[in-house]
């Protein structure tokens, strides 16, 4: 299992993530892009041509959209599965009608490669509880249950501990968003994990342990 989980952000500031994605991946075979989350392109096409111009930088050119998950099928012939940002109810709620999470689950254990971005990283986690801090639940996702991938941590994006003026009120706010015997990793924007089978590994500081 290959997971890569980065706390979000724009593209210019993560180079050294999508540099360490598009090191492990055969570039002979396709990426599976996975838009899903994203809420204001409905047909998705901004969201393609802004993955395909930030990755064609890195190589990455054989590159696969699916925006309806019940029809995602046959996933070991992808070197690797980018899940993008958004709302994380959202794309919960339609990996779970699909039973996509399934054939992720699947894939990673068959050595398959993800790499998650904002509420693609926070789905791998015991629980999305956190993703109420920024994401509304428009959809009315009942389970907040996460896919589970990550030790049983949860998972919380776009942690940012240098804005003093609002560090507090985040802190508050992880803490009000879990549950007893949670334990949270809070990745700042620049920051990402790296889950290989039982390792963690961190790309970039300034991930914090939150154990309530």
């Amino acid at each position: 299992m290959k997971l890569l989980l980065s706390g979000g952000g724009d593209s210019n500031n993560i180079t050294h993530i999508d540099e360490f994605f598009a090191s492990q991946i055969d570039m002979q075979k396709s990426v599976l892009y996975i838009p899903v989350a994203w809420e204001d392109d409905p047909t998705y096409t901004e969201c393609f041509y802004w993955f395909s111009n930030t990755y064609h930088s890195y190589g990455i050119k054989n590159i696969e959209m699916c925006i309806n998950l019940k029809y995602a099928s046959n996933l070991s012939q992808y070197s690797a599965i980018y899940i993008g940002g958004g709302n994380t109810f959202k794309l919960l709620k339609e990996i779970k009608e699909s039973r996509f999470d399934i054939k992720l689950i699947e894939y990673l254990s068959n050595s398959g490669f993800v790499y998650g971005g904002s509420a693609g990283s926070i789905i791998f986690g015991k629980d999305i509880i956190h993703a109420a801090i920024n994401d509304e639940n428009t959809v009315g996702l009942v389970d907040s249950s996460g896919i589970n991938l990550v030790k049983g941590y949860n998972i919380c994006c776009h942690y940012d501990e240098t804005d003093g003026t609002n560090i507090s009120y985040i802190q508050s706010k992880i803490k009000d968003h879990s549950k007893p015997t949670d334990i949270t990793i809070a990745l700042p924007e620049n920051c990402a994990i790296y889950v290989e089978n039982d390792t963690i590994t961190f790309l970039g500081s300034g991930a914090v342990l939150f154990v309530i």
